[in-house]
């Protein structure tokens, strides 16, 4: 059983490895405009987002460092935020908006643009887990008007909330995509992610539905804050002269 759980994760790996770093995905899409549509295909490389269209004012071709966010909001909906001002919304970045015409964004798709994105990336497509998860806990996310039930799920490498029957109001959060967390109340846990909202920043808030693992608070830290852990480390450790008396 051993064997095969190794097999499984390292075919998961050396599956994942090249489609992260070298496959290219063509997505026929419909790019949203105030008054009237247009259509044409998206090409995601692990270099470079380019939207190719009939309609030459529209043809766009990116750099991930030329996108200041991309927001992965559903199997079918994809949003690049970029640098580009817009004069008459007082040079507010502009966004482009597509909508898929067929098929989805796949978790290999997901996977390139998380590893080629330089900046926060929002998404809702979950990669497959190459390792188990650390920590998990049953949590409710709460919303103004309605939430969801989902799992919490703390590996070495990020959080993801995976949501119950609602695929959008999933998420995976790399730790440096993190800007801080709270356990203030026994029940409840919040995430502060880098994402557009309220100073640039957007708050999760779950209520936990059952006690938050031993440790797991200290992990999350550990991972969140790596510089004040190892500062943490160094004044809780004894001295050279401690030592010797």
């Amino acid at each position: 059983m051993q064997i095969l759980r190794w097999f499984v994760v390292f075919g998961s790996v050396f599956l994942l490895g090249p489609l992260a770093r070298a496959q290219s995905f063509t997505l026929q899409v419909e790019h949203e405009h105030t008054l009237r549509n247009c259509r044409g295909k998206l090409v995601i490389t692990p270099d470079k987002i380019e939207f190719q269209t009939d309609h030459k004012k529209d043809a766009r071709s990116w750099q991930y460092a030329e996108l200041r966010q991309l927001k992965v909001l559903s199997p079918i909906s994809l949003e690049l935020v970029t640098y580009e001002d817009q004069p008459r919304l007082a040079g507010r970045d502009r966004l482009f908006k597509f909508t898929l015409l067929a098929g989805q964004i796949t978790p290999e798709i997901s996977a390139v643009l998380m590893k080629a994105a330089p900046r926060p990336i929002v998404t809702s497509v979950l990669i497959p887990g190459q390792d188990e998860p650390r920590f998990t806990v049953l949590v409710k996310h709460v919303r103004p008007l309605n939430g969801s039930l989902g799992t919490l799920k703390i590996y070495s490498d990020r959080i993801v909330y995976e949501a119950s029957g609602k695929v959008t109001e999933s998420r995976s959060w790399r730790y440096s995509e993190i800007q801080n967390f709270s356990h203030s109340e026994r029940f409840r846990f919040e995430i502060v992610t880098y994402e557009d909202g309220i100073g640039g920043l957007k708050a999760y808030h779950f209520q936990l539905r059952e006690e938050l693992p031993a440790g797991a608070y200290d992990y999350v830290w550990e991972h969140v804050y790596p510089s004040k852990f190892q500062r943490q480390e160094k004044l809780a450790a004894p001295s050279n002269e401690s030592a010797i008396e």
